[in-house]
Formats: structure tokens, sequence, C-alpha cells
């Protein structure tokens, strides 16, 4: 991630997002916010995969991914404009908010390796796990 300020106006904004999980699986669900000034009047943005917008109501860039695949890398480039202020402001530079879960796959590495029903009743079971990995709260301060 970098941000460049170009002058009072512009920001220049450049992103990169690898998927750090084998290539068999898939993220879904992503979304990552990514935090402008509150002085933003529009952004121009390019990305490789998915969907981007600036909202403003969120005073951020927000970027959707329905299916991410592992080990893919992903770019996202922003031209922010700015509006003119009398008094400029310093920006805290808020952190980016990384939402998403990875279906059958288990971040600690634990596997259920059997499970045994007793049962008078003659239930029947199906032989089926599901695993899922869901961002709790993920942020990355620059």
């Amino acid at each position: 991630m970098s941000r460049r300020k170009k002058g009072q106006t512009k920001v220049s904004i450049n992103l990169k997002v690898i998927a750090n999980f084998s290539d068999k699986l898939f993220a879904t669900h992503v979304a990552i916010k990514v935090p402008v000034p509150k002085n933003t009047a529009k952004a121009k943005i390019k990305n490789s995969f998915g969907r981007a917008k600036y909202e403003p109501e969120q005073q951020a860039i927000v970027w959707r991914v329905k299916r991410f695949p592992g080990k893919a890398e992903c770019m996202l480039a922003a031209d922010v404009d700015l509006m003119p202020t009398v008094r400029p402001k310093a920006w805290s530079r808020p952190p980016i908010n990384v939402e998403f879960q990875v279906p059958m796959f288990t971040a600690s590495g634990v596997h259920v390796r059997f499970l045994r029903v007793y049962d008078k009743s003659g239930y029947h079971t199906n032989r089926w796990v599901r695993y899922i990995t869901k961002a709790g709260g993920y942020q990355i301060r620059i």
C-alpha cells in the first residue's frame, strides 16, 4: 500500500492484495475499505478484480470481490481529488479494514478426524464437516 499526496488537491493510492492461502481455495465476501480524507470530492479508481467505488457516507473507497482465488494478486489504483480548504487539517490516516471468509479452511489447522454419535433412537448421521475462516476485525495501519 502506498499513498502519495500530489499537491494540495490530489492523493494517489496504490494497493496490492495477495491471498496467502492455497490456490485450491478462495475467499468469499471480500470487502476492503480504504479510508480517504474528509474533503474528498471524487475518486478515479482502477482495479484488477471485483468492484470498487468511492462511498462518501463511509469516507472510504470500498472494494468488493465475490470470489478471491488463493495465491492471487489483485491491484487497486485510485486518484483522489480533494476539495480545496482554507485551513488544511492534518489527516490522521485511519486503518484499512478488511472483511472476508474462506470456506473449507481453518486458519488454526484444526481438523475433525472422527466423530462418534451414540444415540439409541437410530438417528441417521451425515458424514460432512463444514470448515470456515471468517475475518473478525482485521485492520492494517500504514
